[in-house]
């Protein structure tokens, strides 16, 4: 009985065993299988796209769009390049492929292969659309040459209307130095004298009322980035001809028929206080850089000059140093706006700076109580 008993048990365990061998070797099968299916997904993912690259080009259009920089940017994707081919648009497999295509724009490239393959998607959305199985890249920038007309598009012609007797108008020129930085293609630069036959032209057919300004051909309208920018400049007429209406002051405005813009600045001291703040050191550059004015003069006067004392009384001015601004300065709006918060505007249109408080940890003067104000920190 206990000979039968110990049989039974050891069959028992010897199935137990043979059980779980052969679990364990499904589960390893399965995951054997399983390992086996992620490295041929990322075998798959990791293969290389086969494509053949058809490049299209003007050479005489020296400043087109480099199609190279862009055919290298293609290349750095997941693609095997088996072949390269390049034709002058004006030859006859150039043609054939432009007519084919119904390509606009050259230079361009085509790309032949497994274009529909999903790692190439993103890269395809964005930058050309399939034609017959084939990629065509249409993402070219001006300068290009337009297939259909025959003609170079984008290179733009800046005019620049100018005033040769104000030296202290605004130089516009750096703007148009931007413009090429962003990648604008100013093919020429004129210059023409507002008051000439044909500045005043120019000026009567788009009804320029401040000068300097300057005008970018219709070409300028193929730069979407640009462009989109230039609502902070000016207007765009029918003729799609951009023109630059907000000058910055100075500048001289033909409906008054005077230059605008020019202002003289008064920096009012006292001598004795020797360790009052300087004006000129302090406030000049909130003036100039802060606000964009232009200081047509700067004058010094001291409080205990004829000049000096006539100014306190005329203004009724208690707290020195200050400064004060001529009349133009009321043109620039952005200082204007502020003013009412540290200073005031007097009847005679000058602008005299009183709040000497909102210069923090400065050292001033009240006249009324012939006393120094210094900054709290330093009290005694």
């Amino acid at each position: 009985m206990n000979k039968e008993k110990i049989i039974t048990k050891t069959n028992i365990i010897l199935g137990v065993i043979v059980i779980s061998s052969l679990v364990g070797i499904l589960f390893s099968t399965k995951t054997f299988i399983g390992f086996n299916k992620k490295v041929a997904t990322l075998k798959e993912a990791n293969k290389p796209v086969n494509v053949k690259i058809t490049k299209i080009t003007d050479s005489s259009c020296s400043n087109c769009f480099n199609i190279d920089n862009a055919i290298s940017t293609f290349k750095k994707l997941n693609v095997k390049v088996e072949e390269e081919n390049s034709f002058e648009f004006n030859s006859n497999e150039g043609k054939e492929l432009i007519d084919k295509f119904q390509i606009k724009k050259i230079p361009t490239y085509i790309v032949t292969g497994d274009v529909s393959n999903k790692k190439l998607n993103n890269f395809i959305d964005v930058n050309g659309e399939i034609k017959d199985d084939n990629f065509i890249f249409t993402k070219v920038l001006p300068v290009y040459k337009d297939t259909t007309s025959n003609l170079e598009m984008g290179n733009v012609t800046a005019t620049l209307i100018t005033d040769p007797d104000c030296t202290k108008c605004t130089n516009l020129k750096p703007i148009i130095e931007e413009f090429k930085k962003a990648n604008v293609k100013i093919k020429e630069l004129k210059e023409i004298a507002w008051n000439t036959t044909e500045g005043q032209k120019i000026i009567r057919q788009y009804k320029i009322t401040k000068i300097p300004s300057f005008i970018f051909s219709s070409d300028f309208d193929l730069y979407d980035n640009a462009k989109s920018t230039w609502s902070n400049f000016g207007s765009v007429e029918k003729d799609k001809t951009y023109i630059t209406r907000n000058t910055p002051l100075p500048y001289r405005d033909l409906n008054k028929g005077r230059i605008l813009g020019l202002v003289d600045i008064i920096y009012l001291t006292d001598s004795t206080c020797q360790e009052c703040y300087d004006p000129e050191a302090v406030q000049k550059p909130i003036v100039t850089s802060g606000y964009g004015v232009y200081l047509n003069s700067e004058t010094k006067i001291d409080i205990s000059s004829l000049r000096g004392k006539d100014l306190i009384k005329k203004y009724k001015i208690t707290k020195i140093p200050t400064i004060i601004l001529s009349p133009e300065v009321d043109q620039y709006v952005n200082l204007k706006n502020v003013w009412k918060s540290v200073g005031k505007i007097e009847f005679d249109g000058w602008y005299v700076f009183t709040e000497l408080n909102q210069l923090n940890n400065l050292t001033y003067k009240d006249l009324s109580t012939n006393t120094i104000v210094r900054p709290v920190q330093e009290q005694k």
